[in-house]
């Protein structure tokens, strides 16, 4: 596995932030303990580094390989898999806990969210947030059901979506961090775009850079991961950049859908 590799490769190369999950299926939590290890001997501690990690629901884990018991109540699930997150990254504190998707209703997530506070008063989270929800009700009514409010929303930036234009609204107007996966991945339509290509050629930078540029000038967090060295150093360039109000516009205009109607323009979100 190239995990450690690549962790202790992008910390030196200058990223701080580490995003990972309890879930074997896809993720190498214990790998990244084993990285975190390294980088202590290597004189960056703990304490430099921001780390989130994910509870991922038993719908979404390998039914071979469960970090904890599946047939326990869901609460007993979130716990042990908190605890298990702990004991692979051998650290005392997560930065950043989140949900890995919804549960199938409001009353479950709330359920499992209980647990995520209780982890929260006990100081051994920082924050709180949740992925993979993309109806801004089902956001909306966790956000106000929370006695610990979410932090993050962490969602895959693409069209099928509507690019979550409202979600991304509400995050803004109540102190929430949207956070963007396959950010690139899943817009080789955008990074070909006009807008992105003259935005491109006036900072010499790569049509990537424009994206994140506008993501972080948004007042989002676009995520990112690689295994180029040049693309590390590229991705860290981006928000030292800066777009000019009429580059945010027409940027922002390809993410509108056909839709100009959001409060303040689409281009501003």
């Amino acid at each position: 596995e190239a995990t450690p590799q690549l962790v202790v490769q992008a910390v030196r190369a200058g990223f701080r932030g580490i995003d990972t999950a309890c879930q074997p299926k896809h993720y190498r939590e214990d790998l990244v303990g084993a990285a975190l290890e390294q980088l202590a001997r290597e004189g960056v501690p703990r304490e430099q580094l921001w780390l989130q990690t994910k509870f991922t629901p038993l719908t979404g884990q390998d039914p071979n390989n469960v970090p904890y018991d599946p047939n326990a109540p869901l609460k007993l699930q979130v716990e042990q898999s908190i605890a298990k997150s702990l004991s692979n990254l051998g650290t005392k504190h997560l930065d950043s806990l989140v949900l890995h998707s919804p549960l199938p209703t409001l009353e479950e997530t709330l359920e499992a969210w209980s647990v995520f506070e209780q982890a929260v008063g006990e100081g051994t989270v920082g924050q709180l947030g949740i992925s993979n929800c993309y109806d801004a009700e089902f956001f909306k009514g966790l956000y106000n059901a929370a006695r610990v409010k979410p932090k993050v929303l962490q969602n895959r930036f693409y069209k099928d979506a509507g690019y979550d234009q409202e979600l991304r609204a509400f995050c803004l107007e109540n102190g929430v961090t949207y956070q963007s996966f396959w950010t690139l991945t899943a817009n080789p339509h955008i990074l070909r775009s006009a807008p992105v290509a003259g935005a491109a050629e006036r900072l010499n930078a790569t049509p990537q850079q424009v994206l994140f540029c506008w993501l972080i000038q948004s007042g989002h967090q676009p995520l990112t991961g690689t295994k180029s060295a040049e693309h590390m150093r590229q991705d860290l360039q981006a928000p030292s950049l800066r777009l000019t109000d009429d580059e945010m516009a027409t940027v922002g205009a390809l993410f509108c859908a056909g839709d100009s109607s959001s409060p303040g323009g689409c281009s501003v979100l």
